[in-house]
């Protein structure tokens, strides 16, 4: 039997110089793929486009979604105005990954999101985003390091029977490149794991499917170890069943 198919939700890379700057890429960092490949299952990057219905036929070849980090998600889609801390936001990418999760969520389909995937995900089911940890009371942690990227920086207390907690325990150490995090949660979801400062790190989705969404960068961590791995075979495990369902 072949195995599952994770579509990696893609990016828009713009060519800052060389032969060809201003040049538009589509891309994923091969982080992500490699994780994928590692768990068993068959990485298939999901390049951005304009078409809504190019865009659910995309999500509608994946047995599962890998939503990848990027950048600042555009504060206009979720009804607020610009923080003076936002970064770069590429507003056609914000609309094709959201248009990708919101159909992949229709369909019951096994998603794990990873850094802006957690924030896409929190915003595709209303909810809000802190565009900077400024505007988070109380914030102490750092959470843009300054280390190797597979080495962890901080450490994540989990809810206890949350599927974070089964698959990483309720307390363990993360790698951090983010200065935005979620802020009011979606529809359906919950918060299922925080920093010691009380940013949010992990969300999940209340019902049947796998939905779990991470603020770190687990793809990242697999270079210096298996850690992370359960987070990748459970995608892919929860994958290979949505193929089997009639």
């Amino acid at each position: 039997m072949s195995q599952p198919v994770i579509g990696i939700v893609g990016n828009l890379l713009i060519e800052q110089g060389g032969f060809s700057p201003g040049m538009e890429r589509s891309y994923v960092n091969n982080d992500y793929v490699s994780a994928v490949e590692s768990a068993g299952g068959l990485p298939v990057i999901l390049p951005p486009v304009r078409g809504q219905d190019v865009a659910e036929k995309l999500a509608d070849h994946a047995d599962a979604l890998l939503i990848s980090g990027g950048y600042d998600i555009d504060p206009l889609l979720y009804g607020e105005e610009p923080h003076e801390a936002l970064g770069f936001v590429y507003r056609d990418t914000d609309i094709f990954q959201l248009r990708t999760i919101r159909t992949a969520l229709a369909k019951g389909k096994p998603i794990l999101g990873i850094c802006k995937g957690i924030q896409l995900l929190n915003v595709a089911c209303g909810g809000t985003i802190y565009q900077d940890i400024s505007e988070i009371p109380d914030s102490f942690v750092k959470h843009d390091q300054n280390r190797k990227r597979s080495c962890p920086s901080h450490t994540v207390v989990a809810e206890e029977g949350s599927v974070i907690a089964e698959l990483l325990g309720t307390t363990f150490t993360v790698n951090s490149y983010h200065h935005q995090a979620v802020k009011e949660i979606g529809r359906g979801l919950k918060v299922t794991s925080r920093a010691m400062d009380g940013v949010i790190e992990s969300v999940e989705m209340e019902g049947e499917a796998f939905v779990l969404a991470v603020q770190w960068h687990p793809e990242m961590m697999m270079a210096s170890g298996d850690d992370m791995l359960p987070l990748f075979l459970r995608l892919v495990e929860e994958a290979e069943g949505y193929r089997k369902k009639p």
